[in-house]
C-alpha cells in the first residue's frame, strides 16, 4: 500500500500536544511478545541496549536482525526488499522517511507518541519532524551537531591576534566561541599559507562540507529566529530573502578559491602536492573542517596517532544569535508489525525515550571508564537526545569532556533547528536537480557565473524547490 504524505504549516502550529492519556511506557503488556529490531549503528551496543529493554520488559523477546546490510540509503533500499518478502523488522532506521512511507513500510505511531509525557519534552523544532497531517510515520532518534573541527595546534602556532572589526581571538590564541560569519571568512583568509613549496608550512584555511560551503542552509537560521533550516518555514522556501542570498553568494566566491583558503585547489597543484591529497583535517593540514559529531573520532585519532588537538568550536552565529544547526536521525514502527504498543516501546528505548538513554550512557559510561584506564583516549558520545531530560544531559557533557567548544553548543541545544534531507519530501529531489548538468539552472553555472547571478538563480530555485516540496507533501486528486 501507498501512504500518499500531507503536511500542514508545520512550523505554525502542527505541533501535536498530548492528550491526557496515560504514558505508553507505562502501559507494560504482560503478553509474550516477539519482535524484531535491524538498524546500521554499532551492533554490539544494540545487543546491549536490547538486552537491558528485556530486562525491563521480560515478557518481549528482541532479535537483533543483521541479515538487513548497508548503510544510509543501502540499508534503506534493504529493507523495502526485505518487506516485499514480508521479512520487515518490527522497528528499524530510515536514511529517508518519505522512502519508507511511499513503499508502505510505516505505521502511523500518532496515538502512542501523543500520549506519551516523555514525547512531550522532545524539542518544538525537532518534534514536527516525520509528522505529515497529523500522522506521525517515524520518530527523532538523535541529533548529530554540526561545528567547526579546529586544529587547535595550527591556531597556538599562528598566533592570531584580535583585529578590530576583523575578527576576535581569545587568550588561547583560538576563535571566540560566539563568532561571527564574518569572523570565520577573515580567519579562514588570515590563517592560511599556501606553500606548496615548503608543505611541512602548508595550512589550508577551511576544508568544506561535503566539498562545498553549506552556508545559504545555516546562515539565514541565524538572522531569523522564525526561519529554520534553509529558509523553510513548513511550507515554503524563501531563497529570494536577502540572507539566503547573502549566504549563497559566499558560498559562490569561496566555491572560487584556488588560493588554499578553502579545499578546493587547481589540478595541477592537487597533482603535484600529495599533501593536498590527503584528509587535511586528521593529516594537519588543515586549519578548520565544517563537520558533523559523527566525526568526534578524528579528534581521537588526530591525538593518539597524529599527536596533536582538535576542537568543535560551535557554528559561527548571526545577528538573531545561535541557533544550533543539527542533523536529525530517524526510526520507524513497521506497518507489518503484529505487536504495534511494544513495537512504540521499542522503538522508543533505542531513540529518544528517557529509560533507553540512561541505559546508553550506563554503557558508554563504562567502555570509556576503560579506555581511561589503560591511558586511551576515550571515544566521545557523538549523537545526543532530542528531548529535554536534565538528568540525561548532565551526563552527556560528562562524555565529551577534553572536547573544546562543544558544551556552548549543547548550553543552546534547545534552540537547534535541524535539517531536513530525511524527512521533507521533495527535497532529495531538488538537491538532485541542482546537480543535474542538464538543467540550465545547475550549481556548476551558478559557480561559473558568479555571486551576481545569485539573484536570478536564487528566484529559479525556489520556483523548483517549491514546486518539489508541493507536489510531495500534497496527496494525488
Amino acid at each position: 500500500m501507498n501512504k500518499k504524505i500531507v503536511i500542514l504549516p508545520i512550523f505554525l502550529g502542527l505541533l501535536v500536544t498530548g492528550c491526557g492519556g496515560a504514558s505508553s511506557s507505562s502501559s507494560q503488556t504482560t503478553r509474550p511478545v516477539t519482535l524484531s529490531y535491524a538498524d546500521w549503528a554499532n551492533q554490539d551496543l544494540n545487543q546491549k541496549l536490547i538486552d537491558a529493554f528485556m530486562a525491563k520488559y521480560p515478557n518481549i523477546t528482541v532479535e537483533l536482525r543483521q541479515d538487513i546490510t548497508g548503510a544510509g540509503d543501502a540499508f534503506t533500499g534493504n529493507l523495502v526488499t526485505a518487506a516485499q518478502a514480508g521479512l520487515l523488522p518490527d522497528v528499524f532506521a530510515t536514511d529517508n522517511v518519505p522512502t519508507v512511507i511511499n513503499a508502505g513500510l510505516t505505521l502511523d505511531m500518532a496515538e502512542y507518541w501523543d500520549n506519551d509525557p516523555d514525547a512531550q519534552l522532545v524539542y518544538d523544532n525537532i518534534a514536527v519532524a516525520g509528522v505529515y497531517d497529523g500522522k506521525r510515520y517515524a520518530m527523532p532518534s538523535f541529533q548529530f551537531l554540526k561545528g567547526i573541527l579546529l586544529n587547535l595546534d595550527i591556531f597556538e602556532r599562528a598566533d592570531l591576534q584580535t583585529v578590530a572589526g576583523k575578527y576576535r581571538i581569545d587568550n588561547d590564541g583560538y576563535p571566540m566561541k560566539d563568532w561571527t560569519f564574518q569572523e570565520y571568512i577573515n580567519i579562514a583568509k588570515d590563517i592560511t599559507n599556501f606553500d606548496l613549496v615548503n608543505p611541512q608550512n602548508l595550512v589550508v584555511g577551511t576544508d568544506l562540507w561535503y566539498g562545498l560551503p553549506d552556508f545559504q542552509q545555516v546562515w539565514p537560521t541565524m538572522e531569523n529566529a522564525a526561519t529554520q533550516y534553509d529558509t523553510f518555514d513548513g511550507t515554503r522556501f524563501n531563497y529570494t530573502s536577502p540572507a539566503w542570498i547573502e549566504a549563497m553568494q559566499e558560498k559562490v566566491r569561496f566555491a572560487n578559491l584556488r588560493d588554499g583558503t578553502v579545499s578546493i585547489f587547481n589540478e595541477e597543484d592537487f597533482n603535484n602536492t600529495p599533501e593536498l591529497q590527503t584528509f587535511l583535517i586528521t593529516s594537519g593540514y588543515a586549519a578548520m573542517k565544517i563537520e558533523g559529531s559523527w566525526q568526534l573520532p578524528l579528534i581521537k585519532q588526530a591525538k593518539d596517532v597524529s599527536g596533536f588537538e582538535l576542537g568543535f568550536w560551535p557554528y559561527p552565529r548571526g545577528s538573531a544569535g545561535f541557533y544550533p544547526p543539527t542533523i536529525l536521525d530517524f526510526q520507524a514502527i513497521s506497518s507489518q508489525t503484529q505487536h504495534p504498543e511494544e513495537a512504540y516501546l521499542l522503538a522508543k528505548w533505542m531513540t529518544y525515550g528517557r529509560e533507553g538513554w540512561l541505559a546508553r550512557l550506563d554503557f558508554v559510561e563504562e567502555e570509556q571508564a576503560a579506555d581511561i584506564a589503560l591511558g586511551l583516549t576515550p571515544n566521545y558520545l557523538d549523537r545526543y537526545p532530542v528531548a529535554d531530560y536534565p538528568e540525561v544531559w548532565e551526563r552527556v557533557y560528562g562524555l565529551v569532556e577534553g572536547v573544546e567548544g562543544i558544551d556552548i553548543i549543547f548550553d543552546n541545544i534547545e534552540n537547534s533547528k535541524p535539517d531536513l534531507d530525511k524527512w521533507l519530501p521533495g527535497y532529495k529531489d531538488f538537491w538532485a536537480w541542482v546537480y543535474n548538468p542538464e538543467n540550465p539552472w545547475n550549481w556548476l553555472e551558478l559557480a561559473t557565473l558568479g555571486p551576481n547571478a545569485v539573484p536570478t538563480f536564487a528566484a529559479e530555485w525556489q520556483k523548483q524547490i517549491n514546486l518539489l516540496v508541493s507536489q510531495g507533501l500534497t496527496p494525488a486528486s
